[in-house]
This record gives C-alpha cells, sequence and structure tokens, in this order.
C-alpha cells in the first residue's frame, strides 16, 4: 500500500495523506520522497489546485522521521543520512513557497519531524487533543526539519526556546492559544472543519491566494517601510495579471448601487 495518499476531496482542493499508521506515519526515505515530489507536483498545478492539505492517517499526524529506519543503516552512512536531511529541508521548502494554502490537519500526535512538516504550512488546524512538539532534545538530536528557525518566529524566543530545550509538547488547544494553530476543534470535527476551512479558502482568486501568501510570509523578515513597498507592488502586478480585482469591485459596486 503506497505511503502517500492523493485525493481530491472538493474541487481545487487536494489532499495529501500520510499512510504509515503502524509507524505513526513517521518518514523513511520513500515516504519523505513522495511527499516532496507531490509538493512539486502541486507548485506546477496552476489555478487548478488552490489549496493543498495535510494529513495523517490512523492516530497520529507524524511521529516525526522513521528512526527505526533511520537505525537501520542510514545514519550509519554519513552522506546518507544528510540526503535524508537535505531532502526534508527541501520538502519543507516546497510547502512554504507552493502557490498553494497549505493547511496542516493535525490529529493525534505531531512530533519533532512531524511537528516542523506542520511549521511549514502556512495554516494548522488541530484536534483540541493532539499533541504537539519538538521532542528532538529528549534524545540528545537535533532539528533538522526546521524547527529551530520557525518555531521562533512563530512564538518569539522565549516560548519557542522553552519548546526546543525540554521537548515539552502542548496540546492542540494550548497551540491555538499561543497562536501558533490557526483552530482548535473538537475530537470528531477535525475532517469537516478542515475541508470548510479549505473551501472557503479555495473561493478567491488563486493569484489572489498566492499573492497574499507571498506578502504575509515576506512580512516575518522584511522591516516594515519596506514590507509596506512590496504590498504596494504586488497588488499593482496582482492588478496587471488578473482581471479578478476590477471585477471584485465592479461587483460590490453594483451590489450597492442596487
Amino acid at each position: 500500500m503506497a505511503s502517500l495518499l492523493i485525493d481530491e476531496p472538493a474541487p481545487q482542493v487536494r489532499r495529501f495523506t500520510l499512510n504509515r499508521p503502524e509507524r505513526m506515519n513517521a518518514l523513511d526515505g520513500p515516504t519523505l520522497q513522495a511527499l516532496h515530489d507531490a509538493a512539486r507536483g502541486c507548485a506546477a498545478a496552476g489555478d487548478a489546485v488552490k489549496v493543498l492539505v495535510i494529513r495523517g492517517s490512523g492516530r497520529a499526524f507524524c511521529a516525526g522521521n522513521d528512526l527505526k529506519w533511520l537505525a537501520g543503516g542510514v545514519l550509519a552512512d554519513r552522506a546518507a543520512h544528510m540526503r535524508h536531511q537535505d531532502l526534508m529541508q527541501a520538502t519543507f521548502e516546497c510547502l512554504e513557497s507552493a502557490p498553494q494554502i497549505v493547511l496542516a490537519s493535525v490529529n493525534g500526535y505531531a512530533l519533532a519531524g512531524g511537528f516542523e512538516l506542520a511549521l511549514a504550512c502556512d495554516l494548522i488546524i488541530a484536534d483540541d487533543a493532539a499533541e504537539l512538539g519538538d521532542e528532538h532534545i529528549r534524545r540528545n538530536l537535533l532539528p533538522s526539519g526546521g524547527s529551530s528557525q520557525r518555531l521562533p518566529r512563530r512564538l518569539g524566543l522565549q516560548r519557542a526556546l522553552l519548546h526546543l530545550v525540554t521537548g515539552r509538547r502542548m496540546t492542540g488547544r494550548e497551540a491555538a492559544a499561543q497562536g501558533l494553530a490557526a483552530q482548535a476543534v473538537p475530537s470528531g470535527l477535525l475532517e469537516s472543519a478542515t475541508l470548510q476551512l479549505a473551501q472557503e479558502i479555495a473561493r478567491a482568486d488563486a493569484l489572489a491566494l498566492s499573492s497574499m501568501k507571498q506578502m504575509a510570509r515576506r512580512a516575518q523578515e522584511l522591516p516594515l517601510q519596506d514590507g509596506l513597498r512590496y504590498e504596494r507592488w504586488m497588488q499593482h502586478r496582482y492588478r496587471t495579471q488578473s482581471g479578478a480585482l476590477e471585477a471584485g469591485v465592479q461587483a460590490f459596486a453594483g451590489k450597492g448601487a442596487g
């Protein structure tokens, strides 16, 4: 059975399901390669896909790298280990740069590399009772999928470092309270809430969505004045490349006139 399932549960919504429930969807080499290839495929999908959802089968979103797989020979080969780490970073960067809005639908456990996968997504929707955390330090490991860089940008240095140096977990509800997750929902409602949000997002113009994503992500990197100039340039570019802006204004004006 494939370790990554791909379907389209709604128009212009593509869903990736990590499908190794017996290993809590831990990432071995073939699974990570499949996720990387699928993410790159979405980048070329154009307007056909506006929202990408990533979830896990069974009782976990993703428990991180498959340590048994790594211990089976990969770790002993430093070059092979580095290639796996490089592939992980490339995969997560591909999700960040994808034109789609990427949703992580987190059930059960999102730990270590699985937590890093969720951090690379644009929005996290979590089960109230889900458990999220970077547990690398508990095994005297260091992150290789970006949590040391992305978590401080999400939570600020103090709260992020507390989680990084202790390996503490947080629930989905706590993640939402801290602003790490966009939403936390009761058990049993995660799938429907994720799909509802995906469909709500997919109603917008594809270029508007990708432009909004670019602007918001650049806001984490640029000084305010540079960011404002970038926003102004992006709006000009959007207007020249899509008729949706003027159509939206005209539709609103016409409705108001009525």
